[in-house]
């Protein structure tokens, strides 16, 4: 029963923040139901790697819950990112002002970052991303036995700041609309010089928009093509995150 609870607490730290597991959306008792069973069918799995006489300590706890952590934090940060750029695209194509409730985070977001949101979280699962991540669980449990106890300082302080790539990536999914709006009001400033007397706040809005869309919706086929090597971007974030606590680089 301890080892049982052990994994249980594994898989609660990646299904805290892993979209797909972590969504609003699922009622909790289907998403507890949904721990029970994988616990079970992963015990053997654990019972064979685990540490001898492995037992439920603050240590052995605090360990097994930031390795699940680990292991849903390289999915979160890609979706995080698209929202990020969703919010990024909304200020500059001037509907920031536009935001509805999302479901899956249960707070107001634009109506960009609720559509890079899914857009993001649809890619990965056609991708295989929670049966990679499922994986993931169970070869951490060769990596990590349960009831180990790791110096967690080294690798909770290496998520974190691999939280700063949010920023990185939500500019990388946004630059094509970032682009297109740039290039449509230094148009708009080439008019108003060219046509003094033109309404530009009948013109601007308008235009910005337009070209805004049209290049968000041109810049899902490169978004969905950045998402086909998303897997070996996974694996990186764990190896990332978990070569610090085992004292390896």
């Amino acid at each position: 029963m301890q080892l049982a609870f052990l994994l249980l607490t594994r898989l609660s730290g990646m299904a805290l923040v892993a979209p797909f597991f972590a969504s609003r959306t699922i009622p909790v008792t289907l998403r507890t139901a949904l721990l029970v069973a994988l616990t079970a069918l992963l015990l053997p799995a654990a019972r064979a790697h685990a540490v001898a006489g492995a037992a439920v300590t603050p240590a052995t706890f605090a360990t097994e819950f930031v390795v699940g952590l680990a292991i849903g934090l390289g999915s979160a940060i890609v979706v995080a990112g698209a929202q990020a750029a969703g919010d990024f695209m909304a200020v500059q194509i001037g509907l920031q002002g536009a935001s509805v409730l999302d479901p899956m985070t249960s707070v107001q977001v634009p109506t960009l970052g609720q559509f890079m949101t899914a857009f993001a979280t649809l890619l990965l699962l056609a991708a295989g991303g929670h049966l990679l991540m499922l994986e993931a669980v169970g070869e951490t449990l060769r990596v990590v036995p349960p009831g180990s106890m790791l110096d967690l300082a080294p690798g909770l302080l290496v998520m974190g700041k691999t939280g700063g790539e949010l920023l990185a990536l939500g500019i990388l999914f946004a630059a094509p609309a970032i682009a297109a709006t740039m290039l449509a009001n230094v148009v708009l400033g080439i008019l108003v010089k060219a046509a003094p007397s033109l309404n530009l706040l009948a013109v601007a809005f308008p235009l910005q928009i337009a070209a805004g869309l049209t290049t968000v919706g041109a810049g899902l086929a490169l978004t969905a093509t950045w998402f086909t090597s998303w897997e070996g971007r996974q694996l990186q974030y764990l190896e990332r995150f978990i070569a610090p606590m085992l004292g390896t680089r």
